[in-house]
């Protein structure tokens, strides 16, 4: 577990601990309820901090990938606290009175409740089950916004409901410090769109066969990242402006930036299709910690099919200063796919510290584990495997070179998948 994933877990566990003598007085299930809800309650709040995307927190986190991650586990366990609230009914009667306000948060409540299990269910279901339909991601997304509306329903639930407790009390001051974080937190992701983005410009685009390569230049103000990181990418145009991350194939002094993005679904399709030099782009980031400077004096970076992109941004900045070694393998499934290889290659002609290999699997057949330890004079053993790419071929190489005893002493990899 990271540094953030702690903190955040004993947070959302304090909740449940402070409720227990706020409630001390009542029957076990009504503790129980309360426990579950002020829990939630807590999760909910910090699954809308996450979603402003703070810098800090992406620190203590290890990248905004990680982020996400254990905002989706939020998302699974506020979905079990609240069906054990719902299901597990707390009794107040003679506990406190009831009067209008009690009862309008009483039906928020509810209302808050049927509407966080089916934008739970959604986010956490891609495909309907035993049918080939994958929820669109558009639509996941617009839905996904209300989720800060329930929330404030559920703040005004929680602080106007009829509870055994009085405003006093350390719980509800501990929960309604939460209820201003998660308003506050919702409030920022809506202007997030004028805060932290810059305006681009579409100045070049060119079609591969393995990618689409965007090239856009800063209308005012730069865009802030490191090569390996990635951006919230959308452009002003019909069809194209859902924010999508990719990852930054090139970064220039002057903020000119580079995206290879390759038509996989349908978003990077219609891209494919429609972008044109002159479009307006709006870009956010750069986020994430994929960045070889972290990593120790011996690295292997392993690049499978579009995930050469980072490697690609990091390699053309390279100057042989960096006191590491650095062999990359490029794996494709034709060689007709690779891109950047002029950038790769010019790099390993003039660079002592960096070499270059392309791994074409039409002619060379798989990649696996004996292959990249027979095509490399670096030990993966004493070395850090860096990859991007697809997570089955992650897991083959780390498997094989465990069982030819060649572990790397670590492996970094980022996770893109933020739904």
């Amino acid at each position: 577990m990271t540094a953030g994933s702690i903190v955040a877990t004993l947070l959302i566990v304090a909740a449940g601990v402070l409720a227990v003598p706020a409630v001390s007085h009542t029957n076990g299930a009504t503790t129980l309820s309360l426990m579950a809800s002020s829990m939630a309650f807590v999760a909910m709040a910090i699954a809308q901090f996450m979603a402003t995307r703070p810098p800090l927190v992406e620190r203590l986190f290890g990248g905004l990938d990680r982020i996400y991650h254990f905002h989706r586990k939020i998302g699974i366990a506020v979905l079990c606290l609240i069906l054990v609230h719902y299901f597990v009914t707390p009794d107040f009667q003679g506990l406190s009175l009831t009067g209008d306000l009690n009862r309008l948060a009483k039906t928020a409540g509810e209302w808050a409740f049927y509407g966080f299990v089916f934008l739970l269910v959604l986010s956490l279901v891609k495909v309907i089950p035993k049918t080939r339909f994958q929820i669109p991601y558009q639509f996941w997304r617009f839905t996904h916004r209300f989720i800060g509306l329930l929330f404030v329903l559920v703040a005004f639930h929680q602080m106007f409901i009829k509870r055994p407790y009085d405003g006093t009390a350390l719980l509800a001051v501990y929960l309604n410090l939460f209820a201003l974080l998660g308003i506050v937190s919702y409030a920022y992701t809506q202007l997030l769109p004028w805060i932290r983005t810059r305006k681009y410009q579409v100045v070049d685009v060119e079609r591969h066969e393995g990618a689409t390569i965007i090239t856009a230049r800063p209308t005012r103000s730069k865009l802030r990242a490191l090569p390996g990181q990635f951006g919230f990418f959308r452009v002003n145009k019909a069809g194209l402006r859902e924010p999508h991350p990719f990852t930054i194939a090139g970064i220039d002094e002057d903020g000119t930036v580079r995206f290879a993005i390759k038509p996989l679904g349908d978003y990077t399709k219609a891209l494919r299709e429609t972008v044109a030099v002159g479009d307006a782009l709006t870009l956010e980031g750069g986020y994430g910690h994929f960045n070889h400077r972290r990593g120790g004096k011996k690295q292997i970076w392993l690049a499978g099919g579009i995930g050469v992109t980072p490697f690609l941004a990091m390699a053309s900045r390279l100057k042989g200063d960096e006191g590491q070694d650095i062999h990359m393998v490029y794996c494709v499934r034709d060689g007709a796919e690779a891109i950047g290889l002029e950038t790769f290659r010019a790099q390993a002609d003039k660079l002592g510290n960096f070499s270059f290999v392309l791994h074409n699997s039409a002619t060379d057949g798989r990649l696996d584990a004996a292959k990249l330890v027979s095509g490399t004079a670096m030990d993966p053993a004493e070395a850090d495997l860096w990859f991007c790419g697809p997570p089955p071929l992650r897991l083959a190489i780390e498997k094989g070179l465990k069982e030819l005893g060649k572990s790397p002493r670590r492996v970094e990899f980022e996770r893109f998948e933020f739904r």
